[in-house]
């Protein structure tokens, strides 16, 4: 298991490689870990990367901006806005929302967007669910976290929560127990 300076050292050489400060974004597609350690460890990707003595990549976003991305990409992609919509076409990182508001579900609501209206065809199949977070503590050897699940599952947290309505009750429905 990597220690805290084998991590920073990682960060370093990545930032390095490829010659900016990454991106939380740009680690989980390209680096050699995920974000989640870093998260994990020092509590933000900006605290890890002060850590690695690199500069921040992003500022304080107010909440009002942050609600108001929501409602941007609700007007744009529709509703509901999924973690996966502010992943692949939002301006701020996911797990902002998640550190911020009590739930991504509570995020939307203070934007003003309806949690219930559904998006036809974005239905994801019970089975499709229960098989990711299967397949994610496999590769981990443990029941995973929601951050675990959001950051490096095949699939996000919210159909999860849509359909359970706690990721322990996800957990148990995949036959994973809790995480206590």
């Amino acid at each position: 298991m990597p220690t805290d300076q084998d991590y920073l050292a990682d960060l370093r050489a990545f930032a390095a490689e490829i010659g900016e400060t990454p991106t939380r974004k740009r680690m989980n597609d390209d680096g050699p870990h995920s974000s989640t350690p870093y998260y994990n460890r020092w509590g933000s990707w900006n605290d890890a990367l002060a850590a690695a003595g690199l500069d921040p990549n992003h500022e304080y976003v107010s909440d009002d901006d942050l609600l108001a991305e929501l409602q941007r990409l609700a007007d744009e992609y529709g509703q509901p806005v999924l973690v996966e919509d502010m992943d692949d076409h939002g301006e701020y990182d996911p797990a902002t929302y998640f550190r911020r508001f009590e739930s991504w579900f509570d995020a939307r609501e203070q934007a003003g967007l309806n949690p219930e209206d559904v998006r036809p065809g974005r239905r994801v199949d019970e089975d499709d669910l229960l098989a990711a977070v299967r397949d994610l503590a496999t590769d981990l050897g443990r029941p995973p976290s929601q951050s675990e699940m959001n950051a490096r599952g095949d699939r996000s947290l919210t159909p999860y929560l849509r359909r359970w309505g706690t990721w322990d009750q996800a957990l148990e429905a995949a036959g994973l127990g809790t995480r206590e």
